[in-house]
This record gives C-alpha cells, structure tokens and sequence, in this order.
C-alpha cells in the first residue's frame, strides 16, 4: 500500500515533525496529519487482525450451540470480504506469515508514531488558536 506523501510533515521512526511558517500551511499540516493517523490506524487495524489470526488459541475451545446456517453463511461472507481488503490494501511480501514478536514490534511503533502525530496536531491548533 502506497501512503499519501507530505509537504509540511517529516516522520523519521517514530519522530514526527512539522515545517510550516504561515497559518494557511498550518492548516494544510492539520489536514495532513489527520490524513497520515487515518492511514496509520487502519495499518494497525490490519496488523492486528494478522497477528490475532497467527496466535494459537489460548484456552480450548469449548463445545458452543451449533450455528445457524445462515451465520455460517454471514460468516462466510465477511471472511470473503476481509480477504479482499486484504489483497488490496497489504502487498504479497506483508501477506506472507510473520513472526508475532515482530508483528508485536510493528504495532508498538505504530502506536507511538500515532502518539507523536497527536502530539503535533495538539501543538498546531494551539499555536493556532494564540496567532489566530
């Protein structure tokens, strides 16, 4: 998957940083920044689902009611529509099983990243709101 690029915004790591000397680019790194944490989550969103469906069960399962057949059917379909969201939006490489400690790590630097941008976008509309 391909992330918008930025004018205003450089993320190195998990650092984030914003360049901008008027209100108007302040304004476009907010749009920016809200951009960049909407691709981030739903990265993340994937990640977990990747990483929930390559950990085994912890507990046995145990024995439940028999489901309906058309929950199962429901089921069915979602699992078919998950999948293609799946095959468009993460390339073949990121497909392939991972490791879960590494998984893990992606997601901790996931979520410092989105941290940091939250950082930034508090910083950006306070100097906002005083320069006006």
């Amino acid at each position: 998957m391909q992330l918008a690029p930025m004018r205003y915004t450089r993320i190195d790591g998990t650092a984030v940083a914003v360049t901008v000397t008027s209100a108007v680019e302040a304004k476009a790194a907010l749009r920016e920044l809200r951009h960049k944490q909407r691709e981030l989550k739903f990265l993340r969103g994937a990640l977990r689902r990747r990483l929930k469906a390559a950990r085994p069960p912890a507990e046995p399962i145990k024995r439940k009611r028999s489901v309906s057949w058309l929950r199962r059917l429901g089921r069915g379909l979602w699992w078919v529509v998950t999948q293609l969201f799946e095959i468009a939006t993460v390339p073949k490489a990121e497909r392939r099983a991972r490791d879960p400690a590494e998984m893990e790590k992606e997601l901790q630097r996931i979520d410092e990243t989105l941290h940091n941008i939250e950082g930034c976008l508090l910083q950006l509309q306070g100097k906002l709101l005083t320069r006006g």
